[in-house]
């Protein structure tokens, strides 16, 4: 049997391909070494038959140049809008590095396979977290769904707004600090309190060290505080991925 393809239907998969396989490999969740190469690029094809309709549509004169030209530009946006929700959902993490540096747990750092870096205990832990929390509340689907709804602002060959697209860096960088901190910084603020107390009591009880005793009282009062933090992350997730969501549909061609 014979299949016969014509050239428009594949130059349209392929310059929908080269968009959402640069989304796959920078964003969350996708951009995990745990995923397979050949996993990633099958999901970035199955990604691509969802905005097929809207490539075709879009498509021009079908040209050696204008294939190699459109798809450099569709990898840059897709990399560009991963990298803008990367961004939002690195405030989990961040808020896990801060407390544990604030806790002590930083004196033992833990090599992560995953990411080939070595990064904090409580950082790991909050990412796994947010990984999971991300696929159980179904916020998989709406990073989808937005990839889906930025051929709207940025069609295809659209060329990438930088005014807008710096702007909206910055907006994404500011709020992952403050999400970060509004996460973690309860539990700073006890610790710190709890370095007052043992200043405090190295003041009455010269002869008593303190140091020996405040590694393990940071610890326990981490370990004991940790719970706190998890109620939050479900919340604090879903509000990042929305606002991730909306500064990229934001960006406009």
């Amino acid at each position: 049997m014979d299949l016969q393809v014509p050239e428009a239907t594949l130059a349209a998969l392929l310059l929908a391909t080269a968009r959402t396989a640069g989304f796959v490999l920078v964003a969350p969740p996708f951009n995990s070494k745990a995923i397979p190469a050949p996993v990633k690029g099958a999901l970035s094809v199955a990604l691509a038959l969802v905005v097929f309709n809207q490539v075709q549509a879009t498509l021009g004169v079908v040209s050696v140049g204008y294939l190699v030209l459109t798809a450099f530009t569709e990898v840059v946006i897709g990399v560009a809008l991963g990298f803008v929700v990367q961004l939002f959902f690195s405030a989990v993490q961040l808020a896990g590095d801060v407390l544990d540096l604030a806790g002590g747990f930083s004196l033992q750092p833990a090599y992560d396979p995953l990411m080939m870096s070595t990064s904090s205990t409580l950082g790991r832990l909050h990412n796994l977290l947010a990984i999971a929390l991300l696929f159980t509340s179904g916020g998989h689907l709406l990073l989808v769904r937005g990839l889906h709804t930025s051929y709207e602002g940025l069609p295809l060959g659209a060329v990438l707004p930088t005014d807008q697209l710096g702007e909206t860096l910055v907006h994404a960088v500011s709020m992952m600090f403050l999400a970060a901190m509004q996460i973690a910084g309860p539990m700073v603020a006890v610790l710190l309190l709890a370095d007052v107390a043992l200043a405090l009591l190295s003041r009455a009880s010269p002869a008593m060290n303190v140091f020996a005793l405040g590694f393990p009282v940071k610890i326990m009062l981490t370990l004991a505080m940790l719970g706190l933090t998890f109620p939050l992350l479900p919340t604090a997730l879903d509000a990042l991925m929305e606002t991730a969501v909306t500064a990229f549909l934001a960006l406009r061609s």
